[in-house]
């Protein structure tokens, strides 16, 4: 015969996390705990962005090849650009690094920005020390948020202006 090991399983903690209410559970099996992490541990997954809205074909069909091709290009390009103010503003912009699609650059007065890429979901992604995180996806040919509809080029043009000279002008816009 079987013996079942039965144990007390107290999910108080959770309310107060969740801070809903929550009705304590007696003793219950071993069989009967895993089902509930089974139903507890469900996820689900839509193609839809995270407003609810659902995502441009265009954002959800790009090949992973051409995602590549133009984030690479996008990080190279952006590179060359913040290491031209990096030297001509050493003490604004110290240091910038590009390494295996994950960008850094510290920035005096603010804080350092992460700019990386997100090959599972093919998308560049912000952290920002001033307007916080955001995801980048490749659409209508630049690298534009679906939360927000704001270009990354954008984003960052509009932070640094603030901490360099008003006197320089500087342009991320892509070369053509």
């Amino acid at each position: 015969m079987l013996r079942q090991t039965w144990r007390l399983f107290n999910i108080g903690a959770l309310s107060l996390v969740t801070r809903r209410a929550y009705i304590p559970l007696k003793r219950i099996s071993l069989i009967q705990r895993r089902r509930l992490n089974l139903a507890i541990s469900h996820r689900f997954y839509s193609a839809s962005s995270t407003t609810g809205n659902k995502i441009p074909d265009e954002v959800a069909n790009l090949p992973l090849q051409t995602y590549h091709q133009e984030s690479d290009k996008f990080l190279d390009d952006l590179l060359d650009k913040l290491e031209f103010l990096s030297e001509k503003y050493p003490n604004e912009v110290p240091d910038i690094e590009l390494n295996h699609g994950v960008m850094t650059l510290e920035v005096a007065k603010i804080g350092t920005y992460v700019i990386n890429k997100q090959p599972p979901n093919k998308q560049i992604w912000l952290a920002s020390p001033v307007s916080g995180p955001d995801r980048f996806d490749f659409y209508r040919g630049d690298w534009i948020s679906l939360r927000n509809n704001l270009k990354l080029r954008d984003v960052l043009h509009q932070e640094l202006k603030e901490v360099l000279p008003s006197t320089e002008t500087f342009n991320f816009e892509a070369e053509v």
